[in-house]
């Protein structure tokens, strides 16, 4: 049976998408398409990978239009037996897909209504439209999947499964640690305003023990921000490596000995379950947290986190000192969230469910002795053939 993933904004080498989902499903016996903005044509890990290249513009909705178009001239080559979609933007492709008869699975990563409203794209015609999309999506789709708890409560529950991001403990467990002489915090993934930046490098600087490190691993945004950071007493004790592969994230996760979740308490933040999380537990890494009911449930019976007020640098920096100060017990608390990944936080407890939920739709993985070798269907050859001169 042939699967397709849809993404016009996640990138090709997206966590979830790929590492995870697209994997665990060409594990078990499906044909799994991956269409993603510039991803390079080809197969990797039994996953064939279609690309298109980013339309240009300074109108948004111009711009928008364009990548849906692109991954329609994609997606339409495939004749998939099942869709599946990671943005509501998407519908309208999955809606011309499923009158080809593909079933569609929606896959809701974040609470996206709140995130408008606590971003910077606030303006009403956007909510307005995210609305009608998640609307029609709830009518039209033959199943969702959910990222964590309180986004599945907003869906059919007949129709509905929850997929955690939690960790795939391979990548972590045999990292080796990158050369490292002085105590290092680390942050993972991208540098917002909302995810605690000022605070973080505010915390960093008022350490009193000036060998400790800040290290940020991620992109800003909005770009601007950096500017604004860099001009911060901290940013002197900060070490910005950037975005980096999954090898090297593991390598400086190794090469830590904290790491830092202090997201702001934002609607779309406070159940959230983001992947930085269990790839901290899983390197070992005990986790400094905001001090969210949601979080403390979850992580506080395992004994591997101190909690903090994420708008407070001052309480952020006095955690840190703690963990930085009592080697043993900072090595403690990695070795019991490292074991809690194991036992419960892994990724390979959740495939199971994913493929469960494509078999009740009547998407099931082929017979080893039926399954698609690794070319690119004929079809899709020929659609992305006539797209390299414009990458």
């Amino acid at each position: 049976m042939r699967v397709v993933h849809l993404a016009s904004q996640h990138p090709a080498d997206d966590v979830r998408i790929l590492r995870k989902e697209c994997r665990s499903l060409a594990a078990a016996g499906y044909e799994v398409h991956f269409v993603a903005p510039e991803a390079a044509d080809g197969i990797q890990d039994g996953i064939r990978l279609h690309g298109f290249p980013l339309p240009e513009g300074r109108y948004r909705p111009l711009v928008i239009l364009g990548r849906l178009w692109r991954v329609w001239r994609v997606a339409r080559e495939l004749h998939a037996d099942l869709c599946h979609f990671h943005e509501p933007v998407l519908l309208p492709v999955a809606l011309l897909l499923k009158l080809r008869g593909a079933r569609l699975v929606y896959d809701v990563h974040e609470d996206h209504l709140s995130a408008l409203a606590d971003g910077p794209y606030a303006e009403r015609w956007k909510r307005l439209g995210l609305r009608v999309c998640e609307a029609l999506a709830r009518r039209v789709c033959d199943g969702f999947v959910a990222a964590t708890p309180a986004l599945a409560r907003q869906l059919p529950p007949e129709r509905t499964i929850e997929l955690r991001n939690y960790a795939l403990p391979e990548e972590f467990a045999s990292a080796p640690a990158a050369a490292e002489t002085d105590p290092s915090v680390v942050y993972v993934g991208v540098l917002t305003r909302g995810r605690a930046l000022r605070e973080m490098v505010e915390a960093v600087g008022r350490l009193r023990d000036e060998r400790a490190r800040l290290t940020l691993i991620g992109a800003f945004a909005p770009p601007n921000l950096e500017g604004e950071v860099r001009s911060l007493p901290g940013w002197s004790r900060v070490d910005y490596l950037g975005p980096l592969g999954r090898r090297q994230v593991a390598e400086r996760l190794a090469a830590a000995r904290v790491g830092l979740l202090l997201f702001h308490p934002l609607p779309n933040h406070t159940e959230a379950l983001p992947n930085k999380l269990f790839e901290y537990l899983a390197a070992g890494l005990p986790v400094v947290a905001s001090d969210f009911p949601f979080w403390r449930e979850l992580l506080e019976p395992v004994g591997c986190a101190l909690f903090v007020d994420p708008l407070d640098p001052a309480q952020i920096a006095g955690a840190i000192e703690e963990l930085l100060a009592d080697e043993q017990r900072a090595s403690e608390m990695g070795r019991r969230g490292a074991a809690a990944v194991r036992e419960r936080f892994s990724w390979h407890g959740e495939a199971p469910k994913l493929v469960a939920l494509y078999e009740r739709l009547g998407v099931r993985p082929s017979p080893l002795d039926e399954r698609a070798g690794g070319a690119v269907l004929p079809g899709a050859s020929a659609a992305l053939s006539g797209r390299q001169g414009s990458r």
